[in-house]
């Protein structure tokens, strides 16, 4: 499914709700597909096997995405993201639960990230060495992404350019449930630049 670029939008200060709901929908619509296959992993043997009817109804996914914002207090507060606007933060929040009486073995967790958000470093939760991030490449790797350059050089990956994140959380137990987390902040839009005026020649004889 396509996602929305901000980047080829005009310089604006608040993205509409339906613009917003695009937005939002991409990353969960991502997620829900990168998500529910992960969900429904079995051992590690026959991980990437078509899920059976049996398994589809194992493990079920509940996504929500949340504004996070200070409140007067100066502590952070949830609010309904259906209109964002550049700068704002969305946290995404996928939670697994397993409806059988087994547990459910090599449970892993991918997020995308959509064009026009920038992951917030070292906002995924669970942390540590649980989760990886990849850019548009998908090769996964431990945060901060690092890549090489011409003559042995390297640099940090920008965090504009991470695309997803992926959690091995391993077993799921019997009847239990687990999330994962993370933020990203709506990009700044850069001004489109002005189509110039076209140039009428003058007329022949003068």
């Amino acid at each position: 499914m396509s996602t929305p670029t901000l980047n080829r939008l005009p310089a604006i200060t608040q993205i509409d709700k339906s613009m917003a709901r695009r937005l939002l929908r991409a990353g969960l619509g991502l997620l829900a597909a990168g998500s529910m296959a992960a969900a429904l992993a079995q051992p590690a043997a026959s991980v990437g096997a078509p899920p059976t009817a049996a398994a589809t109804k194992a493990v079920t996914v509940t996504l929500t995405q949340s504004k996070v914002v200070k409140g007067p207090d100066g502590n952070e507060q949830f609010q309904d993201a259906a209109t964002i606007k550049p700068g704002d933060v969305i946290e995404y929040k996928a939670t697994y639960t397993n409806n059988t009486g087994k547990p459910v073995k090599g449970l892993v967790a991918d997020l995308p990230i959509p064009e026009g958000l920038e992951y917030l470093p070292r906002s995924a939760k669970p942390g540590a060495n649980l989760v990886k991030a990849a850019t548009k490449n998908a090769i996964y790797e431990a945060e901060p992404l690092i890549r090489k350059l011409a003559g042995g050089k390297t640099e940090s990956v920008p965090y504009a350019e991470y695309r997803a994140l992926r959690w091995n959380l391993g077993q799921l137990p019997a009847s239990g449930s687990t999330a994962v987390t993370a933020r990203a902040k709506v990009e700044a839009v850069a001004p489109a630049p002005a189509p110039s005026a076209p140039v009428t020649p003058p007329p022949r004889g003068k």
